[in-house]
């Protein structure tokens, strides 16, 4: 069944670059995605997050997974991690590339459920994420569904990456970690991929200051 129904993915994304799933599609409302962007690495109080997801597109696609890392004053104070059940099939590619099956997220809290509870934990702080773009789309759809509101300012890494590490031939967060010898277990979960953010976030805060200061 698993294959079959990978089968129809393939088939979809060829005409489309969606990946199926068991709603039906319907017109809504365009999210608003735009966020305002802070373009150095000068916040020492902020909130490190990565999501996994059952597929690319944010208005289609859902989380099955949030990890985060909050750090104040340079120090870390506190961690968010938990698996989320999409109420959306996840593919075999998906499970290949997360190590999440659909086992893994049945019965486990909704977006509905953990959204709050996120959003409680980042308070108003600064959000970072690598490739900040995919990781807000999906963040600023989901609560968007939910009728929730958020307005934190975000910091990609990606993007400072590209800026302040011009040896770096890449820019993925695989290339960068190996580049600064970051240690990333279980890369493609949330909260191992958040981590790792982190530090790549302190190493390329360093440069900034040592080029500035």
């Amino acid at each position: 069944m698993d294959n079959f129904l990978d089968y129809l993915i393939k088939k979809s994304d060829i005409k489309n670059n969606e990946y199926f799933n068991y709603r039906k599609s319907a017109q809504r409302p365009a999210v608003k995605r735009s966020y305002n962007k802070i373009t150095e690495p000068e916040a020492e109080s902020y909130v490190v997050f990565d999501f996994e997801t059952t597929g690319m597109n944010a208005d289609l696609n859902r989380i099955i997974e949030i990890g985060a890392v909050k750090i104040v004053d340079g120090e870390t104070v506190g961690s968010f991690n938990s698996l989320i059940d999409p109420q959306q099939y996840i593919t075999n590619t998906i499970t290949g590339i997360t190590h999440i099956t659909n086992s893994m997220v049945k019965g486990k809290p909704t977006i509905g459920d953990i959204l709050p509870k996120f959003c409680s934990f980042i308070e108003g702080l600064p959000l970072v994420a690598h490739n900040a773009p995919f990781d807000m789309g999906f963040l600023l759809c989901s609560c968007a569904r939910e009728g929730i509101c958020i307005d934190n300012p975000v910091i990609d890494t990606l993007y400072l990456s590209r800026k302040y590490n011009k040896e770096c031939e890449k820019h993925s967060l695989a290339y960068l970690t190996d580049y600064f010898n970051i240690s990333l277990k279980n890369a493609h979960r949330a909260y191992f991929d958040a981590l790792a953010t982190s530090k790549l976030y302190k190493i390329i805060q360093q440069k900034y200051y040592s080029l500035n200061y």
